[in-house]
């Protein structure tokens, strides 16, 4: 009976040696994974910057507003299509990023896609009063996102990972999107 107990215990510790020699997190960041969390970040920091000129403007200054709507709407569907590409292209970052990497690859691409079926229906709108809330209600009718949630899921899983939370605050873009800055 001891015996047997011993050697399962044995086995248990063998098997955890093994399956955390396999894991991703023991291995150096490679150049592939750093672009992968610069691709990430930087999908999402034009969108930023945009919505940050966006909110600056004067309410009284219709025609202002719709510019930096209209920037938002274009800054954002150019990034996330471009982020969508250079994440294809790279693949996932490591097996154990694979549903993260296909779910935030489905994410950018929809948002991208719907950013720019905006496009035309906020280029239509009249700057007026009613200016940002009709251009909400353009973008929520042109929204292709089917999982909105899967963007912060994203962010959750990368910030778990001690491997990839360390990347993510080496990487440039990141460190923006994360800071208040407007660069």
């Amino acid at each position: 009976m001891v015996r047997s107990r011993l050697l399962a215990i044995a086995l248990a510790g063998a098997l955890a040696l093994t399956s955390a020699c396999g894991s991703d997190e023991d291995e150096p960041l490679t150049d592939s994974q750093a672009r992968w969390v610069d691709a990430f970040c930087g999908g999402l920091l034009p969108g930023k910057r945009a919505g940050q000129e966006l909110t600056a403007q004067d309410p009284a200054d219709p025609a202002a507003v719709k510019a930096a709507y209209l920037e938002l709407v274009t800054a954002n569907a150019a990034a996330l299509a471009d982020a969508e590409k250079k994440l294809t292209e790279l693949g996932p970052p490591s097996d154990e990023l694979e549903d993260v990497h296909e779910r935030l690859t489905k994410y950018v691409g929809e948002s991208a896609r719907s950013y720019a079926a905006a496009e035309a229906p906020v280029k239509a709108l009249e700057p007026n009063a009613q200016f940002w809330e009709n251009a909400e209600k353009a973008l929520a009718g042109t929204s292709q996102v089917s999982r909105p949630e899967d963007l912060r899921a994203t962010f959750d899983a990368l910030e778990k990972s001690p491997k990839y939370s360390a990347a993510m605050a080496k990487s440039k873009p990141c460190s923006e999107l994360q800071s208040g800055s407007r660069n």
